[in-house]
Order: structure tokens, then C-alpha cells, then sequence
């Protein structure tokens, strides 16, 4: 489909220093949700989870990316698979939430089986069925990629790899090596992953990619009064490829966000102390924010629900010796009060944004420019609703 705001209009988004936010419009206008859904969500790679979500082979969870139902399952040892959850019956999910499926998935309507690679094989009560063919019946796959751990689809047989789009990160992660970190919901019952939130994704993907609001909103907490806010410096500026990453000195030396604003577990094995006098931001286009810090990574991913929802998925890195800590859980819950607080000014602050949006005086202010990486995130939307526009 053709946008149906005017693809000229998103021009005056991406002027360099003279640039506007986008039309309101653009954050709650239902067919404009679903250009957005065909030209982005289902064309580029997407944060979907960790690798230690799925552990063990047979061990599965569920995500929902533009409106699809997905399962990202351990299919064997060294094999994670992405594959749609609809039935190939009547559309039944055949699995939702997480959990281990040990040999195959039961579709719970009729009881189809799937193994763990989505090939069907069981599907009681249809011999002699004209057109039923068990052989030609598998689960639809989709490309998923592995980055330092994290998981990545896409719908898009014909995308370009992903790995090499985030060459110029590797520098600036190497040292926290990332594959080796283990998120705190492995070790902590009944972790609460997800959010729902009433507000667009991109509400929340402006206001993760700048700190011009970080002194301001948040100026209370210990974390950011430990930041020189003057030494801000970009790393990473492609709005090509929508990978973007810039860091900013410390008044203290392991600053991270808790209660304390430095470190109460060890620093990251083998950290360079120059690394633990700086605080690393990190985002990739369309879904991903990373905080490397000195003892943990926080690592947050999003996905629209609808025009003005989005749910959030949270994880935050730790070396695996620190969740094994017999500590941990006392130490942690201080730090997650104080994540908490923190979390709950930007979630106030995008609730209004977005009720500002809809207004008939909502405005297209001007781009800071403390808020570089909006700009590129900009041209990075820009081009795809370009091209999805000139194909509708």
C-alpha cells in the first residue's frame, strides 16, 4: 500500500540541524500502523530475545512481530529456529508463552503434531482426506541470525545478512563480550519480562535513543547525576544501515543505574579500566537499545501492538558468577527498586507525549541537537517508506 501521509511530508525530518519530528499523525493514525507494518517490521531484522531464553533443546518461547505469532524454539544443540505458531489446520496457535516441548508441539484444538523443527507429524482422524498431504505440511520458517547472543528474525527471504550491517559495533562491545552474559530472569522466579504500554513504538524508540531528556526527567536519580552530560560523543552514525551508538565520561568510576549510581556487583570480567569510566549507548533500527556498563548490559527491545500500543521485552546482562552470587537476590532487589523508579519517569513522560501527539496543537518541534541519533533514525524510516510508497 501507498503511505497514506504524503511521503514529502517526512522530508522536513531530516533538514540536518534545521529537522522536525515527524507528522503526529504518524504516531497514532491506524493506516498509517499498517504501511509502517509492511514497510518496516516485516522487511528488517528484529530483536526478538536472548539465547538463553531458549536453554535447552525443546525449550521455546513465543513473540508476536507484526501481528505475526512466532516461536523461537532450540530445535537441537546448536540449532535455534524461528517458525510461525499457526496451525496449518485452522489457524489454532499450536503454543503461546515459554516452556520446554520436549519432542514435538500439540496443537491443543485437534491435536496436531508438530516436531521441533515445525515439520508435521501427526494429524489424527485425516486419512483418506483428498486434500491432506502430511509430507508437504511444516510450520512456516523464518531467517533468524545469532549476534553475541541475541536473537534476531526476519520475514524477508531476500534481506541482506545482518551481521555485517553491525560490523562497526564490534569494536565498542567487544570487552563485554556479550555471548557470555546471562540475563537475570535465568536466575530469578518469575522474572516479569514484558510490558504492555498505550503509546506508539516510536514514542518510546525517541525517547531510548537520546539523552537530552536524561538531566532533565531524571536528573533525581544517582545514575545520571554521575554523568558528565558536556562529553557526549557519537561512536556510531549510520543511518543507512540504523545502527547508532554513542558514549558519555563518568564523574565516578563503574557507574550503573541503581540505587547507589555505582556498581554493588564486580565489574565485567577483564574490563578495561578505561571502559569503566564511560557509559556506552547502543541503538539498531528498528527495535534494539543497549546500556553497556560497568558490571551489567541493560538490553531492551520493542514491538507494536497497534497505532498507539507497544509492548517492551527487558533484559538485563549479568556475568553469569554475579547471578550465581548467594547475595544476588537480597543485593538485587535494592538495585530493581531503583530501575524501577527510574523505568516509571521515562513510562509518565511517554504517556503524556502521546496523549500530546493526538492533540489538534500537537506540534512537529525542532530536533535538538542532543538528539542526533533521532535525526538518523528519521532517515532511516524515511528510506523504507520511501520504498514501500513507490511499490504501493
Amino acid at each position: 500500500m501507498a503511505s497514506p501521509i504524503p511521503v514529502d511530508q517526512f522530508e522536513l525530518s531530516v533538514r540536518g540541524n534545521a529537522s522536525v519530528f515527524f507528522p503526529p499523525q504518524a504516531y497514532y493514525q491506524p493506516d498509517f500502523y499498517k504501511f509502517e507494518q509492511a514497510a518496516v517490521w516485516r522487511k528488517d531484522w528484529i530483536c526478538v530475545g536472548r539465547q538463553e531464553e531458549v536453554a535447552e533443546v525443546g525449550d521455546y518461547f513465543s513473540v508476536e512481530v507484526a501481528g505475526e505469532p512466532l516461536l523461537i524454539v532450540r530445535s537441537d544443540p546448536d540449532e535455534i529456529i524461528a517458525m510461525s505458531a499457526v496451525c496449518r489446520h485452522r489457524a489454532m496457535l499450536v503454543a503461546e508463552g515459554s516452556g520446554n516441548c520436549k519432542e514435538r508441539f500439540v496443537c491443543p484444538y485437534h491435536g496436531w503434531h508438530y516436531d521441533r523443527r515445525g515439520k508435521l507429524i501427526g494429524a489424527p482422524g485425516m486419512t483418506g482426506v483428498a486434500s491432506f498431504n502430511r509430507s508437504e505440511i511444516q510450520l512456516p520458517r523464518l531467517r533468524l541470525e545469532l549476534w553475541h547472543g541475541i536473537i534476531f528474525v526476519n520475514f524477508d527471504p531476500e534481506a541482506a545478512p545482518l551481521a555485517p550491517r553491525l560490523a562497526a559495533l564490534e569494536p565498542i562491545v567487544a570487552d563485554w563480550r556479550l555471548e557470555n552474559l546471562a540475563g537475570e530472569f535465568s536466575f530469578i522466579p518469575n522474572y516479569k519480562q514484558h510490558f504492555d504500554y498505550p503509546w506508539n513504538w516510536k514514542v518510546y524508540a525517541e525517547g531510548q535513543s537520546e539523552c537530552y531528556h536524561c538531566d532533565k526527567l531524571h536528573g533525581d536519580t544517582p545514575c545520571m547525576q554521575g554523568v558528565d552530560f558536556s562529553s557526549i560523543e557519537m561512536l556510531v552514525n549510520d543511518a543507512d544501515a540504523g545502527v547508532f551508538a554513542f558514549s558519555m565520561r563518568t564523574k565516578v568510576r563503574d557507574l550503573t543505574l541503581n540505587h547507589l549510581g555505582h556498581a554493588v556487583f564486580p565489574v565485567v570480567d577483564n574490563l578495561p579500566d578505561p571502559q569503566r569510566w564511560m557509559s556506552y549507548s547502543i541503538i539498531v533500527a528498528p527495535n534494539i537499545f543497549m546500556q553497556l556498563m560497568a558490571d551489567s548490559v541493560i538490553l531492551l527491545s520493542w514491538f507494536p501492538t497497534g497505532p498507539t500500543t507497544m509492548r517492551a521485552k527487558r533484559h538485563r546482562l549479568y556475568p553469569p558468577s554475579t547471578l550465581r552470587r548467594p547475595d544476588f537476590h537480597e543485593v538485587h532487589k535494592l538495585e530493581t527498586e531503583a530501575i524501577r523508579y527510574f523505568v516509571g519517569q521515562d513510562d509518565a513522560a511517554f504517556a503524556r507525549v502521546q496523549t500530546g501527539l493526538q492533540s489538534d496543537y500537537a506540534p512537529r518541534g525542532p530536533i535538538s541537537g542532543r538528539e542526533p541519533v533521532i535525526l538518523g533514525l528519521n532517515k532511516w524510516l524515511l528510506d523504507r517508506y520511501r520504498r514501500a510508497d513507490q511499490a504501493g
